[in-house]
């Protein structure tokens, strides 16, 4: 399998600096979201030429895509039917694709929306996480990336065979960290590996 790297680095301030004062956590988060806005962009426009995301890094603000064999031959479908191409046009409209919809489409519906996580950092008895990347070895699924409490974990999402939209997927890792139960869902064996049913 042939693989293609494409970057890109952008200006930011690290997440884990000092905050100079108010508002300076917003202008982190506002940055990574749209960080993470045009590489959902990118996943989406590249998926159908076979062209997927492996990984995300909102620290470092860098992603790779990797050249897939054959793209996958699965079309997006919605709620209301075809998804708009267009990056404007899709922004505008409530696009969570259908469960049969490729991966890549779903990929990009998670990246979009992961950035809620952030309204989560004074959620519940521990706090939220704060969101760090997602990596994606196969169409099956991906992991995405967080920090609580000075651990690293990995909240596994399926991308393939869904039989469920992705729904509120930053409202659930919020929720799932801020509560505490990231434990509970905990896979044996896979250090700091949630099971999050998203």
């Amino acid at each position: 399998m042939g693989r293609s790297r494409i970057g890109y680095l952008g200006s930011y301030r690290p997440l884990d600096g000092p905050e100079a004062g108010d508002g300076v956590p917003e202008a982190r988060d506002q940055v990574v979201s749209a960080f993470f806005q045009q590489v959902s962009d990118m996943a989406f426009k590249g998926g159908p030429l076979g062209i997927e995301l492996t990984r995300l890094d909102a620290v470092s603000q860098t992603f790779t895509f990797r050249k897939a064999p054959e793209p996958d031959p699965l079309v997006p479908v919605g709620e209301a039917g075809a998804v708009p191409a267009d990056d404007r046009e899709r922004a505008g409209t409530e696009w969570a694709p259908r469960p049969a919809s490729p991966a890549w489409a779903h990929l990009a519906w998670l990246l979009a929306e992961l950035p809620f996580v952030h309204t989560f950092r004074e959620y519940g008895p521990e706090g939220g996480p704060a969101l760090r990347g997602v990596v994606v070895p196969s169409r099956e699924w991906a992991d995405v990336l967080v920090e609580h409490r000075r651990e690293q974990w990995r909240v596994r999402v399926a991308l393939q065979g869904r039989t469920e939209p992705i729904e509120f997927p930053g409202m659930v890792i919020g929720e799932l960290f801020g509560e505490g139960r990231h434990r509970r869902l905990a896979v044996a064996g896979e250090p700091n590996l949630v099971a999050s049913g998203i």
